[in-house]
């Protein structure tokens, strides 16, 4: 008998006569050709945490991101067998968009610890061998995997289970899957975010399971790009959505569902939306991340029936004003949509309220047109020069009768929140300029002249030697212009490569085409003609500016940071201070002049990266601690946050580097880096920082959890370090790497890749 069989075999007696631990089972994994014991457990013992440690974490939220462990699984890294009941089965949750994922819950009727969330990230024809595809909901399965985090370090963490390839999923029975859990928004969350808290003592038990709120109201739209919205209770306690399968998405997630749903398009984007009454919201219980982190739990329905909406607020649409640039001879004729989706209600009335230049509101009364389906009114002529702002509202026959506004072309909220602002115009008799279009004296960013045909002129200031052609996922593309330096005198313009291809910096032109708004950044779109009028200008100067002005803090439309919406800006002596400040976008990092913290982005002109692994294409590669004497860039807006985005090489000024082999600059959290360069040959480097003195291991694990290499083990001092491993006579394949101080008080796992 095979040596390493009979020890497992032996093992599995042995460990077998101790009442309630784990029981050793033996799986098979062909891609390897070896057997292996692993412990067989429960849901409840992968995910349960010690009570004391979530009080703390309680009290500590995620002021100390060092100590985020608390609230994690006590098995995060451990390889086991888990035996589960099907609670959803595979290609129903494909949030993600990262291979597979199920739910599972313990095989006893308990309340808390019963969910397991399972994400198959990798090799995805290997899973579907291993019968990841066959079980339905309801069935009790086996499956072997890898216990871990993610996102990590971060209080705000969910436990995950990572099957491993090659190891079959076997069915060994049946029973009925548990009904949801009905809890308390105040279980999760207390107060409106960001100035509420966090509760993972009641909390955390009901991470992976199906839980059910009932009787919120919609409060706001989180992000608008997904179809994500926050409910609040009677207490005015807050809880965000995420979408979980696709039915609640306005955007593909998956090849399942690769187009905005339809129906969740046509009710997140009604009026009516925000405000309205939820009776009922069901879904599987998880963590905010990225930039929403904060925010702690949140629920994620997974069918058209988990939720239930209570009153119906009316709806108001597809606002038009004809014509959009107003003449002092031409009245404004304003129609707009409205409706109710309630069955039993109808539209009594339709007001338009119009104020000249800052007077008292004036009420009109919309008049249904039943050619188009539109309620009209019309604005009189003014004289050039008047300001002229309005809103619309409609109210149904319910009772008391419900009153929707619209105020704007905002996003969310926003839309029809007056104090944000309102639909409004100059009475002009000139052509448009880029001022007028950019311009807005409210706090919802949004520009007047939207859907306008128009000709703008300035200096062409960001060409296809300073930003890509194509925009990249939450960022910018070609190409800028600028009529001077002064605020609200910059715009973003794009169009088809033939019309725009041979425009360069210092080109003075017009351009001919359509004002939009690409998620709350106003563009000229949809370029029709360029006239180019001389060449070699000078590019107006940057403005000299400070990074608290665009920083986190800022929401959309702020005065000062709005008004320098796509012109150059310039910063002076600035350090990096946050490698990796964005999960959903690793490519950004942040930087601070002093008097607050910046996202910087990427446009892939400059040889600059934050990415270690970037070596590989020849950039520079920024260092936490770095200093920049100056840095110029265009100021962008997307995901809720303005943007810096250097352009080529020439933006950055002279950068002092710092060297972390060292730990001279003592570091403000734990980290463990993705390894560069990943994929490697037979080499890579590995950083990490600690923060206090303690003992530290760094070891590398195959895919069956076995330990490959010992890195570090040994008491170190707080500081900033970097290992190198020579994986010379190891076979490739994918490694993990695990960084654990002081028995596990801190500890980070990720993943690499050998190929040889």
């Amino acid at each position: 008998m095979n040596r390493m069989i009979l020890i497992s075999l032996l093992l599995l007696i042995s460990i077998g006569l101790y009442a309630g631990e784990p029981q050793l089972i033996q799986r098979y994994n062909r891609l390897t050709g070896t057997w292996a014991a692993y412990p067989s457990v429960s849901v409840q013992w992968v995910q349960e945490v010690h009570q004391d440690s979530l009080l703390i974490a309680d009290q500590l939220q995620n002021t100390i991101p060092a100590r985020w462990t608390l609230q994690t699984s006590d098995h995060s890294g451990d390889t086991v067998v888990v035996t589960a009941v099907v609670a959803v089965p595979a290609k129903v949750l494909t949030y993600t968009n990262k291979g597979y994922t199920m739910l599972l819950f313990d095989t006893t009727d308990i309340t808390g610890w019963r969910g397991l969330f399972v994400r198959a990230t990798s090799d995805t024809a290997t899973h579907i061998l291993d019968g990841i595809m066959s079980p339905e909901a309801g069935d009790i399965i086996q499956m072997t995997g890898v216990i871990s985090d993610f996102p990590s370090p971060n209080m705000n963490s969910a436990t995950q289970f990572q099957p491993i390839p090659g190891i079959a999923i076997t069915v060994i029975g049946n029973k009925s899957v548990p009904q949801p859990i009905r809890k308390n928004v105040g279980d999760f969350y207390t107060g409106i975010y960001s100035g509420g808290k966090v509760w993972y003592s009641t909390g955390e038990p009901y991470e992976g399971a199906i839980v059910e709120l009932t009787n919120l109201t919609i409060d706001a739209k989180i992000n608008t790009s997904r179809g994500t919205f926050s409910m609040v209770d009677q207490n005015n306690n807050q809880i965000g959505m995420y979408d979980a399968s696709g039915y609640f998405t306005l955007k593909g997630t998956s090849t399942d569902h690769p187009i905005p749903d339809p129906i969740w398009t046509s009710i997140y984007n009604s009026a009516a939306f925000l405000s309205s009454k939820i009776d009922t919201i069901r879904g599987f219980l998880t963590i905010e991340s990225g930039q929403n982190s904060a925010r702690g739990y949140r629920i994620c329905p997974i069918y058209y029936g988990d939720i239930v909406f209570g009153k119906v607020l009316p709806s108001i649409t597809t606002h038009r004003r004809n014509p959009i640039v107003v003449p002092s001879d031409s009245a404004a004729r304003i129609s707009v949509k409205a409706y109710t989706l309630a069955p039993d209600r109808i539209i009594t009335s339709v007001t338009l309220k119009y104020s000249v230049d800052s007077a008292p509101f004036v009420e009109l009364s919309m008049t249904y047109n039943a050619t188009d389906t539109t309620y009209r009114a019309t604005i009189p002529q003014f004289p050039e020069n008047t300001f002229v702002r309005y809103f619309i509202q409609a109210t149904d026959d319910d009772t008391p009768p419900q009153t929707t506004t619209y105020a704007s072309s905002a996003f969310g909220g926003a839309s029809s929140d007056t104090s944000k602002g309102f639909f409004f115009y100059n009475v002009l008799n000139r052509p448009l300029t880029i001022h007028d279009v950019q311009y807005t004296p409210f706090t919802n960013g949004r520009t007047p002249y939207l859907g306008a045909a128009v000709s703008l002129s300035g200096i062409v200031t960001a060409d296809t030697a300073h930003l890509d052609l194509t925009q990249p996922s939450g960022g910018t593309s070609v190409w800028y212009m600028q009529s001077g330096n002064s605020p609200w005198s910059g715009i973003w313009f794009t169009g088809t490569d033939t019309t725009l291809k041979s425009l360069r910096n210092g080109d003075s032109v017009t351009v001919t085409g359509s004002i939009g708004e690409d998620f709350d950044v106003t563009k000229l779109q949809y370029v029709s003609s360029v006239v180019k009028h001389s060449a070699g200008n000078a590019i107006p100067a940057p403005v000299v500016s400070q990074t608290t002005v665009f920083g986190s803090s800022v929401g959309n439309g702020d005065p000062i940071a709005e008004s320098y919406e796509g012109m150059l800006v310039q910063l002076n002596n600035v350090t990096v201070t946050n490698i990796y400040p964005t999960f959903s976008d690793p490519t950004e990092y942040e930087v601070d002049d002093g008097s607050g913290p910046l996202l910087v982005q990427q446009s892939r002109k400059n040889k600059y990266s934050n990415i270690p692994g970037d070596t590989i294409s020849g950039k520079t590669i920024l260092k936490l601690g770095d200093h920049i004497s100056s840095l110029t860039g265009v100021i962008y807006f997307s995901f809720n946050r303005y943007k810096f985005v250097p352009r080529n090489d020439a933006d950055f000024g002279t950068i002092t580097g710092v060297s972390i082999d060292n730990a001279n600059i003592l570091p403000t959290k734990f980290a463990l880096n993705q390894n560069y360069p990943n994929p490697f040959n037979p080499t890579t480097n590995f950083e990490f920082r600690i923060v206090d003195f303690g003992f530290v291991s760094l070891k590398v694990y195959n895919l069956l959890g076995q330990e490959v290499a010992t890195l570090v083990n040994e008491q170190k001092q707080p500081g900033s370090y970097k290992v190198t491993w020579d994986a010379n006579g190891i076979s490739s394949g994918v490694y993990f790497y695990r960084l654990v101080m002081n028995n596990g008080e801190y500890q980070q796992m990720k993943k690499m890749l050998l190929l040889k």
